[in-house]
């Protein structure tokens, strides 16, 4: 019994092996630079300055071995003003003309209406260990084709940077709102000649987590910069967040109206008029939309803050996210039932201080109830302390926290495929409950490697029982109750033999979602208990 003891703790502990503290970085940016500028004719330019030294092959094979930039050439130029590698001896190799590769963006392949989009692949050459890459490229915009400077603009990358410069400027008489989200540091601010000026210039910009526990995508954007792990510089001269969503809001359109009631009328003409069967119908539709046709990963800043109306979409039957949201919206309207578009950004100091690109996500708040298409059970319902949530009017939007409570039964037999059979006798089952939160990032690191705060997706309360019927003849070897609790919540542990049967009841919660580096200890011990696999093990004989 004691090696079997020894087995099951081995086992758990592999299990919790956490990720390894990187001893050295891939790669460093000697210097990485953003100049925003708009001028007094509307036009825009951006451009990017980057020296970058290599020191893995991981870093030169695939992490940095090329740069991808995305543009629309309807409306954008893209001008390479020099590229080209400095190796370790001082040679200089300069980016031959087929190392600029001009490619449809990925996210824009199943999309026709997309096509237009471009993305230059620079190939960068001559790399070796030690060689520095040098690239410095603008991208510049039409008059008229952005309404607004609108800037979002991550600090930390992957890798540390030595000096971190992002200038922002603006020819004429508009406003300049700036601010860097989740840092101390204040800009350098100046009147031009011809408008104003504000600078930022860090120094030894540390790397970001190569692991940081996220639920991926753009909620993963969301818990980065909420957390306040990720610093961001965000600017607007839109005179308001109000103004800023005014334009956006008239995108939000129905288009051809007949198409859209028409499919309205298709989807519920079964219903009857009960409101609860058409939200269903609807509902049910919108799935479809999601998991079986294309749903496009262009974002909105790459579509220009523009976006198709929803007869569009039904006709051609993809979008992107924030199309979908739209046309949900508008087939709910289209049937007499309530729905209006929720927006979710960053949260800065003063709300006006950003603009469309501080822009995280687009939900809806409505009568529809399932899945992707209600607000209601949303990652942005869950992570609503967190973010700005407005209407397209720029009003604040109470939302209301999704109910994660309840209770699970699941049933097994000790005799079915899932028992493990040990020699003399012996049978291990597993009850359920070790995988099923959502937020379990004990494997991220050791309760002292933490050093960045961590927003976990949402607050749990759940319990999972599973009752095991034990084979005539076999008996549980009883083991004894646990519970951990601090100030995160708690993990409790309740075996109760029965006739013929073991009920294992496990329970976890989890009353906060910020957790900082001094707090994670905490955090830790729960995360510990309820991954551990002895818990969860039942052993028969």
């Amino acid at each position: 019994m004691k090696t079997l003891s020894l087995y099951v703790g081995m086992l758990a502990f592999l299990l919790g092996v956490s990720l390894q503290v990187q001893a050295s970085p891939e790669a460093e940016f000697r210097r990485l630079a953003k100049h925003y500028t708009l001028r007094a004719d509307g036009s825009q330019e951006l451009r990017v300055q980057k020296e970058l030294t290599l020191y893995t092959h991981a870093a030169m094979n695939s992490l940095y071995g090329e740069t991808f930039i995305t543009y629309d050439p309807q409306y954008q130029e893209l001008q390479i003003h020099e590229s080209y590698t400095r190796q370790k001896d001082g040679t200089v190799i300069k980016t031959p003309e087929n190392a600029f590769v001009e490619v449809l963006p990925s996210a824009a392949a199943d999309a026709p209406a997309y096509n237009r989009l471009k993305e230059m692949v620079v190939v960068h050459t001559g790399l070796e260990l030690g060689a520095t890459v040098f690239l410095d490229y603008s991208i510049i915009s039409r008059p008229g084709y952005l309404p607004a400077l609108d800037v979002y603009c991550p600090v930390r990358e992957l890798s540390p940077i030595k000096e971190f410069s992002c200038v922002i400027e603006a020819e004429g008489d508009v406003p300049l709102h700036a601010e860097l989200l989740n840092a101390s540091a204040m800009p350098a601010r100046t009147k031009t000649a011809g408008g104003q000026r504000v600078e930022w210039v860090l120094k030894n910009v540390a790397p970001r987590p190569y692991a940081y526990p996220t639920q991926g995508g753009h909620v993963g954007k969301i818990q980065q910069v909420a957390s306040g792990m990720m610093p961001v510089v965000i600017a607007s001269t839109y005179p308001s967040y109000a103004d800023a969503l005014k334009g956006l809001k008239k995108q939000f359109a129905a288009g051809d109206e007949a198409v859209v009631k028409a499919k309205a009328e298709e989807l519920t003409k079964d219903t009857g008029g009960d409101r609860t069967k058409m939200r269903d119908a609807i509902g049910q539709y919108m799935m479809h939309m999601y998991s079986r046709l294309a749903t496009v990963g262009v974002s909105l800043q790459d579509a220009g803050y523009r976006l198709r109306p929803a007869s569009e979409v039904i006709l051609s039957g993809y979008g992107t996210k924030v199309e979908m949201v739209n046309l949900s919206v508008a087939l709910q309207r289209a049937a007499g039932l309530d729905a209006e578009v929720v927006v979710c950004s960053a949260r800065p100091s003063q709300p006006d201080n950003m603009g469309l690109s501080a822009i995280f996500s687009f939900c809806e708040k409505s009568e529809l109830k399932p899945l992707h298409s209600s607000l209601q059970g949303t990652e942005e319902a869950q992570l609503k302390d967190y973010l700005t949530v407005t209407d397209l009017n720029g009003n604040f939007v109470a939302l209301e926290e999704p109910a994660l409570g309840g209770v699970t039964h699941y049933t097994r037999k000790a005799d079915d495929k899932s028992v493990r059979i040990l020699p003399n006798g012996y049978r291990i089952v597993t009850a359920e409950g070790r995988d099923m939160a959502p937020m379990l990032t004990y494997t991220y690191a050791s309760n002292t490697a933490i050093k960045e705060n961590i927003l976990l997706p949402m607050k749990f309360d759940r319990t999972f029982v599973t009752t095991v019927e034990l084979p005539e003849g076999m008996t549980w070897m009883p083991k004894s109750d646990r519970e951990v609790s601090n100030s995160f919540g708690k993990v409790v542990f309740r075996y109760q033999p029965g006739q013929g049967e073991v009920k294992v009841t496990c329970t976890l919660k989890v009353d906060r979602q910020l957790v900082t580096p001094a707090e994670y200890k905490d955090f830790y011990a729960l995360m510990r208990e309820w991954k551990d696999e002895n818990n969860y093990t039942l052993v028969l004989r």
